[in-house]
């Protein structure tokens, strides 16, 4: 079995992949778990933003198609 110079992979065991994609899991579950938690405490106030530029956008239109219309 010829083993390149530069070829990394090949030198891994088995082990080390495993012990390398549980902790890409361990990452993944963690970064999702710290996201979760701050859109749990400022999604009050992304909603209180999302209505008012909705509302904003509203008069905007109304304003625009009252002015169009003469």
């Amino acid at each position: 079995m010829s083993e390149k110079h530069g070829d990394k992979k090949a030198k891994l065991s088995m082990s080390q992949t495993f012990f390398r994609a549980c902790m890409a899991l361990l990452g993944g579950v963690i970064a999702l778990w710290i996201a979760l938690e701050l859109i749990a405490r400022f999604w009050v106030w992304l909603l209180i933003i999302a209505v008012l530029i909705g509302a904003i956008w509203a008069v905007v239109r109304i304003i625009k198609a009252r002015n169009e219309r003469w």
